[in-house]
């Protein structure tokens, strides 16, 4: 700051510079002093802050470097650690250092330019002062990105941070934080997600609220918190509400081996706990002769899954206790069908007794209970230290789990659940399991990111494995997919 009150403005009092030939000293004067080069849209600023957002799909159309100069010039007047601005930042809009930078994430391969923001590496480190810094910058350049029309995409997923200051020639005492990517939008922009309620996230004074936990470990959650997250996670535009095929693969040949497609009669079916309800629109597309309910912790939920089924699922509400008005919790005995499947892995233990005692009064005394569930026999849990030893994203949100869960998440022990089951007036009629190796999907899916030589090994490994799929009595010992046909003891 002792710098910025030292140095002369060479501006007149009126503020304005005198006229220079275009490209003389004006322009450099122009970007030193926060004037920036080209026309620069009018926008309100609160116009700016709400409409921005996240853009992955960009225009195959070069950006003129004027407005990539524009955008980063935004960024270099936020605030830094003790105003050191040791800042440095590589913009990339050579596609063949693109493509190199794409073979280390994917997330970089989509946009004409990425920007990549470094800062010095050892400047600032206490308290993470250095990526607060880079981040303020960030944030400015995304805010006026969107003022020129233009989108970004803010990349922490880089892949190997040191490859990518190598690949853009950054030297060793630069850190590097993150990428911004940056283009034109494919598609217009929609309407932003919700935002958690101001007074849930803000306090006076003093914290008065109760923490979402940051543990993927299900006992550290309560229902009601884990009915909150749930919430925004769904509403807020979850991005991974898309079906997975080695999921959906496993999910139909539940159906086929445990649900007839012509039930006698009209048939009710109702799916408990689907969350984001990508499992919910395949059983109604897949079982069109039953009519669906389902069951969740909040309206909002419930009516966001009951939108993708046709036509339109009821919306009932889980626990039976919480129901509010007009939100009714399923009738009891009313159900031919009724299905869970991996929720029981997201509840707290003491938690897991109830919802299989609520699904033993739903279901019909003639009826059937499906339930699927993540077998700690399996595979999951070794993939699941892999991937934490590799230095893979941790915390709740990166679990690794099958959709449509969204929370914390556990692997179970299936003779733990078959007691579960048994105390909850349930009885086992026929169980299965399924993919006892990670399918070719999942493998190219989880190791898009790595390596060349790691990714050729691991779909190696996954192709032998994949064997034992074909040898009898493997996947329903070792499956990582576990079911149940259940019926009413009584």
């Amino acid at each position: 700051m002792a710098d910025d009150l030292e140095k002369p403005d060479p501006r007149p009092a009126g503020g304005d510079i005198p006229d220079e030939p275009a490209g003389g000293p004006r322009q450099a004067r122009e970007l030193d002093e926060g004037r920036p080069v080209g026309p620069t849209p009018p926008m309100d600023f609160w116009e700016a802050l709400y409409s921005r957002r996240s853009v992955r799909k960009f225009r195959d159309e070069p950006v003129a470097r004027e407005l990539v100069d524009q955008v980063m010039h935004a960024g270099i007047w936020a605030p830094s650690s003790c105003n050191y601005q040791m800042w440095d930042l590589v913009a990339v809009d050579d596609p063949e250092v693109n493509k190199k930078l794409g073979a280390l994430s994917l997330q970089m391969a989509n946009a004409p330019v990425n920007i990549v923001v470094s800062y010095g590496r050892e400047f600032s480190e206490e308290a993470w002062a250095n990526v607060q810094s880079a981040s303020a910058l960030i944030q400015n350049m995304s805010l006026a990105a969107n003022v020129l029309g233009l989108g970004t995409f803010w990349i922490t997923q880089m892949g190997d941070a040191e490859k990518v200051r190598e690949t853009v020639g950054l030297p060793f005492d630069r850190l590097v934080i993150a990428v911004l990517a940056l283009g034109y939008p494919q598609h217009p922009a929609k309407q932003g997600p919700k935002r958690r309620p101001l007074g849930q996230v803000t306090h006076w004074n003093h914290y008065a609220g109760e923490p979402i936990p940051s543990s993927p470990d299900p006992a550290d959650w309560s229902p009601e918190l884990l009915a909150i997250y749930q919430r925004a996670r769904v509403l807020n535009g979850l991005r991974h509400n898309k079906p997975r095929p080695w999921e959906t693969r496993a999910l139909l040949a539940l159906l086929e081996r445990f649900a007839p497609r012509e039930p006698a009669g009209e048939a009710r079916w109702l799916d408990v706990l689907p969350c984001t309800g990508i499992l919910t629109e395949r059983m109604a597309r897949e079982r069109q002769a039953y009519r669906f309910d389902v069951a969740e912790r909040t309206p909002e939920v419930a009516e966001f899954v009951a939108r993708r089924t046709r036509p339109a699922a009821g919306a009932r509400a889980w626990p039976p206790d919480g129901a509010a008005e007009g939100f009714d919790p399923p009738p009891e005995a009313a159900y031919d069908v009724v299905t869970c499947l991996f929720r029981l892995e997201d509840l707290a233990p003491g938690d897991r007794p109830a919802l299989l005692a609520d699904l033993a009064r739903w279901v019909k005394p003639e009826g059937r209970v499906l339930l699927g569930f993540v077998s700690k026999r399996s595979f999951h849990d070794w993939t699941e230290r892999m991937r934490a030893r590799r230095g893979g994203p941790k915390g709740v949100e990166y679990v690794l789990s099958p959709d449509p869960n969204v929370g914390p998440f556990e692997s179970l022990d299936p003779a733990g659940v078959e007691r579960l089951c048994a105390g909850a007036g349930l009885r086992v009629e026929e169980r299965f399991g399924a993919q006892a190796a990670p399918q070719p999907e999942e493998l190219a899916f989880r190791t898009r990111n790595f390596s060349p030589g790691s990714r050729r090994v691991a779909l190696a490994l996954g192709k032998v494995l994949g064997a034992l799929d074909a040898l009898p009595g493997v996947p329903d010992a070792r499956g990582r997919f576990r079911f149940l046909r259940l019926s009413r003891s009584s």
